[in-house]
């Protein structure tokens, strides 16, 4: 894409990660803080919920039709309506005293958030030098499990000192930070030279959201009865009406052609299978360790050597995807994580402390590893115009693969016995060994990093 002014890639840098720090710290921070909502709203836990279930559907709906508008319009109003609808949000979340005013923000704040995940990558595949795109992927990428593990430790101060206003209120600064800096820095886009005539492709979308929606109801809560059947229903219906459609529109907003390209399905499947491995692990062992009656800050040491691990790797791992190509790092980072399970698999509930770390930081480090490697993946083959796009997909199987882990968890998967514990774990060490293999469909050489190409 042709832009009027010099891409600045230090600068745009730190807007994109200033989008990449909220997102997670959003999803997360709000953990510790419904006990004190729910007691001041004067509602049940439960009810609570909703605040974490809203921001999560849209996130996950929404990615892939914020990354085709940023396709569209150019990535500059995509992400300053972004930021600018996060301060909004943030700011209102924080005064109002109604549980549906509440959902109402949380949801702006999702929408916020599916507006700069996809559309901050796509301009940052834009704006790096080629031979450096891997390490900013990296840098970015290292970002996203540091956040998500500062998040609950993050909003337990906030709270303990500011209360439960304070969550959304630490985000002001930083979307103000970025929404300037952003104004300043981003270019203005010509009009895309490939884009259609035609409008926006409204119906298309709305599919697209009917079909991630319904899967996400059917992956979340793992319902019964008539939820389960009208999840079925909305997700059958939506299929086949949103695959219809898409063939026939001159604009998709999920064009085909992304599923003919053996990186972008590699890519997606890959994040997706490590992201169940990953998060699976992350809800599972404090259930293990309670068990021995570790709780609390022990917990979170152990749980750290799997969240910490992540992030110096994905520096390293964009660097290896620059010089060695993509297949190397990916396919190394998933045997990583299948060897951080294997103790797991063979003795879940009595494994020694030391050891448990050592495993879960091995695991963390694979994760870390193959994550730029998969993110460059998924725009291997991708024409330039179809970044946002494409980074949408991405996230929202990102996504998908933890939402699923999650739900598996908490359905036939429990670890409340012996048994299930050691088929919990194989489980995940089987979706590893599969992540393996997605990942070795990916390019290999230096020759074939996406860089070299710039997007066709």
């Amino acid at each position: 894409m042709t832009t009027t002014r010099p891409l600045r890639p230090g600068a745009i840098t730190a807007v994109v990660l200033c989008g990449a720090v909220l997102g997670p710290l959003n999803s997360t921070m709000i953990a510790v803080a419904l006990p004190p909502m729910a007691a001041d709203l004067r509602v049940d836990a439960g009810t609570m919920s909703w605040l974490v279930t809203a921001y999560l559907i849209t996130m996950a709906a929404l990615q892939p039709l914020a990354g085709k508008l940023g396709d569209r319009l150019g990535p500059r109003p995509v992400l300053l309506t972004g930021y600018a609808l996060l301060f909004l949000a943030s700011g209102l979340a924080a005064f109002v005293h109604s549980l549906p005013l509440l959902v109402t923000c949380r949801v702006v704040q999702a929408v916020a958030g599916a507006l700069l995940a996809p559309t901050g990558f796509a301009l940052l595949r834009q704006a790096a030098p080629p031979d450096r795109l891997g390490r900013a992927f990296g840098v970015v990428g290292a970002v996203l499990p540091l956040a998500a593990a500062v998040g609950p430790v993050l909003g337990g101060v906030l709270v303990e000192f500011g209360g439960w206003p304070a969550i959304f209120l630490v985000n002001l600064p930083v979307t103000l930070f970025a929404l300037v800096l952003g104004w300043w820095v981003i270019p203005h886009a010509p009009r895309p030279a490939n884009r259609s005539a035609g409008g926006f492709d409204v119906v298309g979308a709305g599919w697209l959201c009917a079909l991630l929606i319904g899967l996400t109801v059917l992956l979340d809560t793992a319902p019964g009865g008539a939820v389960l059947a009208a999840a079925c229903a909305v997700l059958a219906v939506a299929t086949w009406a949103f695959v219809r459609h898409e063939r026939r529109h001159p604009d998709a907003v999920l064009p085909p052609r992304l599923f003919t390209h053996r990186s972008f399905v590699a890519a997606a499947a890959g994040i997706g299978l490590s992201n169940l491995a990953f998060y699976v692990t992350l809800l599972a062992v404090p259930l293990l360790l309670h068990d021995r009656g570790i709780d609390g800050a022990q917990a979170g040491l152990v749980l750290g050597a799997l969240t910490l691990a992540s992030s110096p790797l994905a520096v390293f791992g964009g660097r290896l995807a620059d010089r060695a190509g993509l297949r190397l790092p990916a396919v190394a980072g998933l045997a990583l994580v299948l060897a951080g399970l294997v103790p797991l698999v063979l003795d879940p509930a009595g494994l020694p402390l030391p050891l448990l770390v050592a495993a879960l930081a091995v695991m963390g480090a694979g994760v870390g590893l193959s994550m730029p490697a998969f993110q460059l993946g998924a725009l291997h083959d991708v024409a330039q115009h179809d970044t946002g796009t494409a980074t949408g997909v991405f996230f929202t199987s990102r996504y998908l693969g933890s939402v699923a882990g999650a739900s598996l968890l908490a359905g036939p998967l429990a670890p409340t016995s012996p048994g299930t514990e050691t088929l919990l774990f194989i489980v995940l060490a089987i979706a590893a060994a599969a992540g393996v293999a997605a990942a070795a469909a990916l390019p290999s050489g230096a020759q074939a990093s996406p860089a070299s190409r710039g997007g066709r």
